[in-house]
This record gives C-alpha cells, sequence and structure tokens, in this order.
C-alpha cells in the first residue's frame, strides 16, 4: 500500500510536466497576434519556468534518476507538440 501511495505523486507531477510541454511547444510557433507581442513572450516564459520548476521537483523528491526521465520527457514532449503543430497547419491540397 505504501508503494502505490508513493507512486501516484510521482505519475502526477511527471503528466503534469509532459501536458505543460506539450503545450509549450503549441504555443512557441503560434502564428495567433497575442503569442507574437509581449505578452505571449510572458506567457511562453510562464510556462517555461513552470515546467522546469516542476523538473526540479522531481530532482529533489525523487531523485537524480527520475529528474533525468523526467527532463528528457519534457524535451520530447516539447518536440512533439511543435511536430504536431506543423503537421496539422499544413494546408490539405499538399
Amino acid at each position: 500500500m505504501l508503494l502505490a501511495s508513493a507512486a501516484v505523486p510521482m505519475v502526477l507531477l511527471i503528466s503534469s510536466t509532459i501536458i505543460i510541454a506539450a503545450i509549450i511547444g503549441f504555443v512557441f510557433f503560434n502564428e495567433d497576434q497575442f503569442f507574437r507581442g509581449v505578452a505571449g513572450q510572458v506567457v511562453h516564459g510562464l510556462l517555461s519556468i513552470i515546467c522546469f520548476a516542476l523538473v526540479g521537483v522531481a530532482f529533489w523528491r525523487f531523485g537524480w534518476k527520475i529528474g533525468l526521465l523526467d527532463l528528457l520527457l519534457v524535451i520530447i514532449a516539447s518536440n512533439v507538440g511543435v511536430t504536431l503543430h506543423t503537421y496539422f497547419r499544413k494546408s490539405p491540397g499538399l
């Protein structure tokens, strides 16, 4: 029972970090006017700070192995977000 209760915060922490990283990937290449201005840069910076703060919490709470895994998953999730954004942005005629 102790193992299950310890795994729940780790799964929630890693999944929330991955979700925020994917959102950063979508926001980074968004062509909306809001995200091209100063406010968009502030939003992007806050999302990045939150994401890497969660990675720091993973290092602090669960050790260096889980922290490195979380950092790797953040990099992968942000790249997947960028790739999906460019894929869905393509015109249907191509």
